[in-house]
């Protein structure tokens, strides 16, 4: 029985209780006062930042304010920062001025080189072409015609010896090629290889030597009786076919008429023929198809050695 009445007594508070909170108004708990215990509904206090860490306090130990800013971080004034900008070209202005000064230059070295180029340039057509003298301007340039001279050593040999003129051949050379350039000078000579006839080759191959000549040489032929010959007339007709593509005068110096048909061909190829060789010993077949002939007994004393 006591029991029941405990229970009964219990369960009646319970319920009293619920109904007093339900009638009674609802009114928001106090703020606890601010101590230096934190309340449980507080939120939580910031923690410092990691980067920053912890901020400075004051002089006065007062924590420092968050518009204050260091030293170190304060922004420059504006004006100050106007006159430096005044001051100092801009890095586009100075790019430019950089840039224009290195073309300047650029366009100077390169006015120079070609000063330099025209001047080679000049040297190296005056010495192909000649020198420009008084009688040709120096705004234009004459061509010299392109000559070669081919002598048959052994005919031109023995007429020298039969008019009794012994030749400078480097004189020839320059006689012939005065308003000319010289591109080729080719003798032919024959030799033996009869070591008694060692005077006979250097009186056909010496006179030739030191003058600028290319010297072609072939064997004598013995015959039976004694007799010797060195025919050239096919190695020196191929020679001349071969450069009147190249030069604009040829010279032979032979009277041989076995090269009159040679000189028609070249002639009719459109390169000036001239034949040079002692009156009495030159053909007269020779003489006509030639676009000029040089007699040597007129100019032996230019000439003599």
């Amino acid at each position: 029985m006591t029991r029941f009445l405990r229970r009964t007594t219990t369960t009646d508070t319970s319920a009293d209780d619920q109904n007093a909170e339900s009638a009674a108004p609802l009114i928001p708990p106090e703020t606890p006062a601010r101590t230096g215990l934190q309340s449980p509904i507080d939120p939580p206090a910031k923690s410092p930042s990691r980067r920053g860490g912890r901020r400075r306090s004051s002089a006065n130990g007062s924590p420092a304010s968050k518009t204050e800013a260091s030293p170190a971080n304060k922004p420059a004034p504006r004006r100050a920062t106007r006159r430096s900008t005044q001051d100092k070209p801009s890095d586009p202005e100075e790019k430019m001025l950089a840039l224009l000064e290195r073309q300047t230059t650029l366009l100077e070295q390169q006015g120079k080189s070609i000063e330099r180029m025209a001047e080679s340039q000049a040297l190296l057509t005056d010495t192909l072409l000649g020198r420009r003298g008084e009688d040709h301007p120096p705004g234009r340039i004459e061509v010299l015609p392109r000559l070669a001279i081919f002598v048959d050593v052994p005919n031109i040999l023995y007429g020298a010896e039969s008019s009794g003129v012994r030749l400078n051949w480097g004189k020839v050379a320059d006689f012939l090629s005065h308003g000319r350039t010289l591109v080729r000078a080719i003798a032919y000579a024959p030799i033996s290889d009869d070591p008694s006839q060692r005077t006979e080759n250097e009186r056909f191959v010496v006179p030739f030597l030191d003058h600028g000549y290319r010297i072609a040489t072939k064997p004598l032929k013995r015959f039976t009786g004694g007799s010797v010959k060195a025919n050239f007339d096919v190695e020196l007709a191929i020679d001349v076919l071969t450069m009147s593509d190249r030069v604009d005068v040829i010279v032979l110096v032979s009277g041989d008429g076995d090269f009159r048909r040679l000189v028609e061909i070249v002639g009719a190829r459109g390169v000036r023929v001239e034949v040079m060789a002692f009156g009495k010993s030159t053909s007269s077949d020779l003489r006509q198809v030639a676009d000029r002939y040089i007699d040597i007994a007129q100019y032996a004393d230019q000439l003599r050695d």
